[in-house]
């Protein structure tokens, strides 16, 4: 048998045109298209933890590499292939996600952006060792001021996101008051939202907030509800218009919604770990997992003070 060796030909033997730095090029280009790709899976406060252990109490090891690690990194992924180039690569996941949000051509970009901030959102109120809500005890007053009781926001959220028929998110928001302030300060109310698949909270959205589940609507109540969004025209979104005078009387940078807890209904995320009957379980375990100091963080300021009673 002959054996033959492959010997990597020394540079006085290849043809002129090849040169050391011909060779490593197409490494180098590589590396450069790589660090060209701005958006990477967000680092998470417990990211070691969770990826060697899992979730304490609530997900997996291999649930957590399936719902984190592989599915945001896909969506990143995906983010980048669509952004390379672009004069908005560099931008945030959630300002892509709204800044395409009434482009139907650019459907594919607001879904992988909005679906990466969303799932963003819900790990990184998780953490190994989770707050008790007694311990942010002006955030939970405020929420009582609301609910009635802590006991009554769970069962509602946990109850509300057990009845989605599609995967989605399930919201906890401040909604600011677009009311001139009284006094200078600026009020709103606690509200639970609900958004089916890659729908985004932010009303800035339009269209794709996705409050619906399409599966359950018939003709008439899906183009009721189509209806009743803004539409894409010059007049709708001028700054003469109803939605621009609204957005002046918000303080600069401030939104309508801030959200500050969600859960994630999609089946990759407990399905692995609770199995095809364990919806309910997976929500249960959820709440009392939450980290609810990183809750009070996302709080906006206005939320922690006193808050009426207030019914919808």
């Amino acid at each position: 048998m002959i054996t033959r060796r492959l010997v990597r030909p020394s540079s006085a033997f290849l043809p002129s045109t090849w040169t050391r730095a011909s060779l490593i090029a197409p490494k180098r280009r590589q590396q450069q298209e790589q660090r060209r790709y701005e958006h990477r899976i967000p680092p998470l406060e417990f990211d070691t933890t969770f990826a060697k252990s899992g979730v304490p109490g609530f997900i997996s090891q291999h649930g957590f590499r399936i719902a984190w690690t592989d599915y945001q990194g896909l969506m990143v992924d995906k983010l980048n292939e669509l952004t390379a180039g672009e004069p908005y690569e560099h931008s945030l996941m959630k300002d892509i996600a709204l800044q395409f949000a009434r482009d139907p051509m650019s459907a594919s970009l607001f879904n992988h952006a909005s679906m990466a901030h969303n799932n963003h959102h819900f790990f990184s109120t998780l953490s190994t060792y989770p707050t008790p809500l007694d311990k942010e005890p002006t955030l939970r007053q405020s929420l009582i001021n609301t609910f009635g009781s802590i006991e009554t926001l769970q069962t509602t959220m946990i109850d509300t996101a057990t009845a989605m028929f599609g995967p989605g998110f399930v919201w906890l928001i401040w909604a600011r008051d677009l009311d001139a302030p009284a006094g200078g300060i600026r009020r709103g109310a606690w509200r639970i939202l609900t958004t089916y698949l890659a729908g985004t909270p932010y009303v800035e959205a339009g269209y794709r907030q996705q409050g619906i589940d399409a599966n359950v609507q018939n003709a008439t109540s899906y183009q009721a509800y189509k209806d009743s969004q803004p539409v894409n025209t010059l007049g709708a979104f001028g700054s003469h218009s109803k939605w621009g005078r609204e957005q002046a009387k918000l303080p600069p940078g401030g939104t309508n919604v801030q959200p500050v807890l969600c859960v994630n209904t999609w089946e990759h995320v407990w399905l692995r770990d609770y199995g095809i009957n364990g919806k309910r379980k997976y929500l249960t375990e959820w709440w009392d997992v939450i980290d609810w100091g990183a809750v009070e963080q996302l709080a906006p300021k206005e939320s922690k003070g006193t808050v009426d009673f207030m019914r919808f």
